[in-house]
């Protein structure tokens, strides 16, 4: 049984929603959620699915609300662009995503229903969530509490540490992509979703020397010069979310200048060459010792070398759930010095060399 306000799932012979007090329903009616017009409404995929509405696009897909026909249930329905279906590569990533999402089943993943095929495009089905991501969350308050911001972490960090365990490393741990389950202001469970960029760690056949994938101002070192990645390229992701979840600013983003024709280039460099090289701000948000801590497992998740940084979202996750009680934190720990970033591949360190440039500075000057 579900509640049609706060959309917390219950026991078949639950009447009441303890929470709120709702009556619950056997399932939602996919009249009353809301979607944006698209010219596919009506439009049934897998002889299963029929399109409702738009939810939003992305780079490279699109999403739709659609009813599953066989439950009656609503769904996400995930389609690559048209002009994408096509590529082979792009085919390739979109059912790698779909297959990293699928491999781990955790309250705070978001849950893969269906993966196929429909006229030679592959489509994925996820479960649809009701209430709103970080990212819209943050666009209205700014920044966030600790006392508020937390619980969310601690959900969104045990997804992530479920995902490693599976060998899958997100690559884009960014507000945008934690989901916040609930009534808009009154979000109850935390879900991370699209695994666009996912990589198995086995896995080694889309990404080759040259390509960056992420987001830049989300980016650890490490992707900055196409090196391997591992689970703590999600603990510095993870870093950069916190950072601007509760300072309501990113330490390094892209500045526009007065060239237009050359400034998204060169600003991206910048930003890039930001994140492999130069600490971060303080993020000062206060005296307590709450603050304090706080301050330090940011810090801690934003380290150039992978090894100064949480070894683990579980380690990460046991350092955010002491914030505020007695006790020594990992975070604290002492860290191998001087915490600067070395390549790992010739590419690397190419790559390494002209973003140190981009900043005046020579690779493998003394810091």
């Amino acid at each position: 049984m579900l509640c049609p306000r706060c959309h917390r799932r219950y026991a078949d012979d639950h009447r009441f929603c303890p929470h709120d007090g709702e009556k619950l329903v056997a399932s939602h009616d996919i009249r009353r959620i809301r979607s944006q017009p698209t010219e596919h409404v009506g439009a049934i995929v897998a002889e299963r699915y029929r399109v409702r509405g738009l939810i939003g696009s992305g780079a490279m897909a699109q999403v739709f609300l659609a009813e599953d026909t066989k439950s009656g249930a609503p769904v996400a329905l995930k389609l690559l662009e048209p002009r994408f279906r096509r590529e082979p590569k792009v085919k390739a990533r979109f059912l790698l995503e779909a297959k990293a999402a699928a491999t781990v089943v955790h309250p705070n993943i978001v849950e893969v229903l269906d993966i196929g095929l429909h006229e030679g495009s592959p489509y994925l089905v996820l479960e649809f969530l009701f209430g709103e991501s970080l990212s819209s969350l943050l666009l209205r308050e700014k920044r966030l509490s600790p006392e508020a911001g937390v619980p969310f972490l601690l959900q969104a960090a045990a997804g992530l540490g479920a995902a490693h365990r599976a060998g899958i490393v997100h690559r884009d741990v960014k507000p945008a992509n934690v989901f916040l389950v609930g009534e808009k202001g009154d979000a109850w469970a935390a879900k991370v979703v699209d695994f666009g960029f996912a990589k198995l760690y086995e896995h080694s056949g889309l990404t080759q020397a040259g390509v960056t994938v992420g987001t830049l101002e989300y980016m650890a070192p490490e992707q900055t010069v196409s090196d391997p990645p591992d689970g703590r390229t999600d603990v510095y992701g993870f870093g950069m979310l916190m950072y601007r979840m509760f300072t309501g600013r990113l330490p390094f983003s892209v500045a526009r200048s007065s060239s237009p024709a050359l400034a998204p280039a060169m600003d991206e460099a910048v930003v890039l060459a930001n994140q492999l090289v130069t600490p971060p701000p303080p993020p000062n948000l206060g005296e307590s010792p709450a603050s304090r801590a706080l301050e330090a497992v940011i810090a801690k998740c934003l380290r150039k070398r992978p090894e100064n940084r949480y070894a683990s979202m579980e380690a990460l996750g046991e350092d955010l759930a002491r914030l505020g009680r007695p006790g020594a934190l990992a975070a604290h720990a002492p860290i191998a010095s001087p915490d600067v970033y070395a390549a790992q591949t010739p590419y690397g360190e190419h790559a390494a060399r002209f973003l140190y440039k981009q900043l005046g500075r020579v690779y493998g000057d003394a810091p």
